[in-house]
């Protein structure tokens, strides 16, 4: 069993609308078959034991789509086969099924409301032909039907009761599955159209904590499933570039938005098949196969493939660098046994002397100073749950660089321009900003509006821990805070657990890990005298295994209400 790729693999299949006789083999009316020449006069049953050869008359047979005979050859009985083709509208919305729909299925007797998590493929070889089974894998949402923790079901076609039609699908489809009513769909519907918020810390236990929770991982995807959960899970930090209309590429943007973001936050899990689709669409074939870092997607995602503004614009000798992410890089010192991300940073920004952030990022993700996957410099670090980066800010003038009145503008391409260069990036008010880029010389200029934050002196800028993320043996999980108490942290591993070879077999886990907030409440003196020898397996690997550190500034932390 696989989730789908394709489907039959052989000639045109067709179902049989009106049981008829062909030589001593009687073929009842919904059976299925496939045809063996291109005249469509000759067919093989596939429902009869022997699968024999027959003459077909077209008038008695409907011609079939290879994804609408792998849906209705799924269904067992041949009778159920006709009762749901003889509902077109609802057989056409079923063909047009997809990842992350919301429908009503029949189990155990009643009707109740699910999302369709996966669409799974049963192939039979006979060696004649080959023709597939497609099943609906259905995360349901009703718990009064459910007597299980995870309530997740495979039916065939013919338990599918209603499609929504509230999601993007094929045109041939579109508007054909009738709707669920109002009141089974509960909020569901609305599911992909509008932005689902971080989950807060008073549904956590309920909605995102236990076994087949969070990213299901699949194929050395943990770098992604790690990077993806720490980002949104809890978070807003990067909700903007969910519905900017300023990506390049739509469907990426929709695919994570949609397929990942949204069902993380509504129901706690996302399948493998729909992380799947984002890392096929990621313009290199490695990232569907191969062990990569969490820079090297966020620097694909964002910069290759979305091309949003990104996260961190630095400044190093009056020239402006940005990047999604910042290495740290430190020179070895004996006596730090067991060094803060803030002393790090502190002596990293005074290793490169005229490195200063242009501005205060919104979210600053921070490699830990280790080279490769084994090597690390420093065998401890603790995580500062708050980054002071006041002094590693670019000090603004704030006004008009002629007038001197406050400054709204600002362009870089000024500062290698030999007509304005003066040793400094040019600011400029409104006004004048208009006046100096109308020249014909400065029409390739692009100035870019300075944020409105003002840095006050003696006002303190910093940034806030959400998440943390631990390699060890090449497999990456990670820790994150998912509220404001102290304890307010979980521990996600995408892949602790296999059914199975296939797509959709490994058991993503998210766990409660509070003793991490305790040890991180401790001063950098009462921690670096903590014997890690005693400290539980988890802590351990918060502090020994960290590879990324993920800040953000608190006003997009979790959602208070």
């Amino acid at each position: 069993m696989s989730t789908m790729n394709s489907t039959a693999k052989s000639g045109k299949a067709f179902i049989v609308l009106k049981e008829f006789m062909t030589g001593r083999h009687k073929v009842s009316s919904g059976s299925i078959g496939v045809f063996l020449d291109n005249e469509q006069t000759r067919g093989r049953i596939m429902d009869l034991p022997s699968r024999p050869e027959v003459s077909v008359r077209r008038s008695m047979v409907r011609v079939l789509t290879r994804r609408e005979s792998s849906f209705l050859y799924g269904i067992g009985l041949p009778q159920r086969r006709l009762h749901l083709l003889a509902n077109e509208r609802l057989f056409l919305a079923v063909c047009a099924l997809q990842i992350s729909d919301v429908v009503r299925v029949r189990y155990r007797g009643y009707a109740t409301v699910g999302v369709a998590t996966a669409i799974w493929e049963l192939s039979e070889k006979s060696g004649l032909c080959e023709l597939t089974k497609l099943l609906v894998e259905v995360e349901l949402l009703d718990g009064e039907c459910c007597d299980t923790s995870m309530p997740v079901i495979k039916v065939d076609a013919s338990e599918v009761l209603a499609v929504s039609t509230s999601v993007q699908r094929c045109p041939q489809y579109r508007g054909n599955g009738p709707r669920l009513d109002e009141e089974d769909m509960y909020t569901v519907l609305e599911d992909n159209m509008k932005d689902y918020p971080p989950v807060h810390e008073s549904a956590v236990l309920e909605k995102i904590i236990g076994q087949r929770k969070g990213i299901q991982g699949h194929f050395n995807s943990c770098y992604l499933d790690a990077t993806l959960f720490s980002l949104f899970a809890f978070s807003s930090v990067l909700d903007h570039i969910l519905r900017s209309p300023d990506v390049c590429d739509a469907k990426v943007q929709r695919i994570l938005r949609q397929d990942i973001v949204n069902p993380l936050r509504r129901s706690g899990f996302v399948h493998a098949e729909n992380v799947m689709k984002l890392r096929k669409l990621l313009r290199c074939a490695t990232f569907v196969t191969e062990e990569k870092d969490p820079e090297e997607f966020l620097s694909a995602l964002l910069h290759e493939v979305l091309a949003v503004e990104p996260l961190l614009k630095i400044r190093c000798n009056n020239k402006t660098q940005e990047s999604n992410s910042y290495q740290i890089i430190v020179e070895r010192d004996g006596a730090l046994k067991v060094p803060s991300v803030q002393t790090l940073m502190d002596r990293s920004f005074r290793f490169y002397e005229d490195l200063t952030f242009d501005q205060v990022p919104r979210c600053l993700i921070l490699q830990m100073p280790r080279f490769g996957k084994k090597f690390k410099m420093f065998p401890y670090i603790f995580p500062s749950l708050e980054l002071d980066i006041t002094h590693m800010l670019h000090k603004r003038s704030a006004v008009c660089c002629l007038c001197l009145s406050p400054a709204e503008y600002e362009c870089t391409h000024c500062l290698a321009d030999p007509l304005t260069t003066d040793g400094n990036v040019r600011q400029f008010c409104q006004l004048c900003e208009k006046q100096v880029h109308s020249s014909n010389q400065m029409k390739d200029h692009r100035p870019t509006r300075l944020e409105t934050q003002i840095y006050v002196p003696n006002q303190k800028q910093k940034l806030e821990l959400l998440a943390v993320l631990c390699i060890k043996t090449s497999h990456f999980v990670s820790f994150v805070k998912y509220g404001p108490d102290k304890n307010s942290w979980v521990f996600f591993d995408s892949m602790a657990g296999r059914i199975g070879n296939e797509i959709g077999t490994n058991v993503p886990v998210v766990r409660t890990c509070p003793q991490v907030g305790d040890y991180l409440a401790m001063s950098e003196e009462e921690f670096s005298a903590v014997d890690f020898t005693k400290m539980d397996a988890l802590p351990k690997r918060f502090f020994s295994d960290i590879y990324m550190c993920i800040y953000q500034r608190p006003n997009h932390c979790m959602q208070s209400g």
